[in-house]
């Protein structure tokens, strides 16, 4: 079952936040990235090296949602992941794994794939870190698209998310090329 198909059928509340209570999210760009328009709960950036920027410019995409359930990780990846794939016809699969965080509570998981366009194959690597904690999901995702020949440095992206102190929700850049969302006022 896809995530929208769930959320749908059962009627739990879904959120977009802009930061995750008690947690740092914290999202590594190189520089050249730069940052959209965004709203509430969602972060995109655009490479505006990439050669293939008037077909299809690289792209990375944060989104972040606090669910008022407390849900099980491999099945609440398992709907993001079916859901992503849904999206696009003709999609291949290239990673689907899930493990336990290394850097605090939860799981984190990496969905990949590789989808066809008009102007030839595009690759898609989404990066989730999903806790459950005081009666609620608190899900991070940062997705990283882009041409399968373009010459985007994918590796030096990174998603993490750590345990931080409570307070008001602020959200700002830290470090060029970087973004954090955190609960601690800094």
């Amino acid at each position: 079952m896809r995530f929208d198909q769930f959320i749908e059928q059962s009627g739990i509340a879904v959120s977009p936040v802009d930061s995750i209570d008690g947690f740092i999210v914290d999202v590594g760009l190189p520089s050249e990235w730069v940052p959209l328009d965004s709203v509430h709960g969602v972060r995109v950036w655009i490479w505006r090296c990439d050669p293939h920027i008037t077909e299809f410019c690289a792209n990375a995409v944060l989104t972040m949602h606090c669910i008022d359930a407390p849900l099980e990780a491999g099945e609440m990846f398992a709907m993001l992941s079916e859901q992503q794939a849904h999206m696009l016809s003709g999609s291949r699969i290239e990673q689907n794994e899930l493990g336990a965080a290394k850097e605090g509570p939860g799981f984190t998981g990496t969905f990949a794939m590789i989808f066809a366009s008009p102007f030839g194959p595009i690759g898609s690597v989404s990066r989730s870190r999903i806790i459950t904690a005081d009666r609620r999901t608190l899900v991070a995702q940062l997705t990283i698209t882009a041409m399968q020949d373009s010459p985007v440095d994918r590796t030096n992206i990174w998603l993490s998310v750590t345990p931080g102190a409570s307070g008001d929700s602020v959200s700002r850049y830290c470090n060029e090329g970087s973004f954090r969302a955190s609960s601690d006022g800094h």
